[in-house]
């Protein structure tokens, strides 16, 4: 007895659509956006925070334009992920965090 199941495989990507980041009442310019991100966003990105569509730009390609303003990886990751809670619709004073306070080393002098 032979069996004619057949499984179907997708060679494709799935590919997420990522929306463009636009002005909210909280955030009316760019440079406002990446002052509440932080992380020296809005000093090293200020060539890219001249209008929404250039910092689009930079949310769609990725971490390389970010990499070539000087961003560090830590940096780079949490500005995408706060580029992508924006660009979902949520204000930035509901997911900004605090950078994580340097660790403390005991008994070493």
């Amino acid at each position: 007895m032979t069996s004619t199941f057949t499984r179907r495989l997708s060679f494709t990507p799935i590919s997420r659509t990522k929306a463009a980041l636009q002005s909210s009442p909280e955030t009316p310019n760019p440079i406002d956006l990446l002052t509440k991100i932080g992380r020296n966003a809005d000093k090293r990105l200020v060539t890219q925070a001249e209008s929404w569509d250039k910092l689009s730009e930079i949310w769609l390609k990725g971490g390389t334009a970010m990499e070539a303003a000087g961003l560090g990886p830590k940096d780079r990751r949490y500005i995408l992920w706060a580029f992508a809670k924006y660009s979902q619709g949520r204000a930035p004073s509901q997911f900004i965090r605090s950078p994580k306070a340097p660790k403390k080393f005991r008994g070493r002098v």
